[in-house]
């Protein structure tokens, strides 16, 4: 029963959370959030998805596809359209 106990805690700071950007947690399968903790873990959310698409948040927290974008929805966040692909700051390049 050890080996169970110990092995834990790794799955819970394992992952891809450390390199998706700050504030993001994982948090372990079949956990409930509850009062402070789920509101800091929705603002953490609503503020990567700011910068990074959907999947990767569900990567790095845990949580399936369905359960960020109920999240994002239920609190009025404007979603990107499919496919986004942010422009550019540099314009076209020149055609002649």
């Amino acid at each position: 029963m050890s080996t169970t106990t110990a092995a834990q805690p790794a799955d819970e700071s394992a992952g891809p959370s450390t390199s998706a950007g700050p504030g993001l947690r994982r948090i372990p399968k079949g956990k409930r959030l509850k009062g402070q903790s789920a509101a800091q873990f929705t603002r953490d959310v609503i503020s990567a998805y700011k910068t990074m698409p959907i999947r990767p948040i569900c990567e790095a927290t845990g949580r399936s596809y369905g359960a960020i974008y109920h999240l994002l929805v239920t609190n009025n966040v404007q979603l990107r359209p499919r496919g986004f692909q942010p422009r550019s700051s540099a314009g076209p390049a020149d055609a002649s």
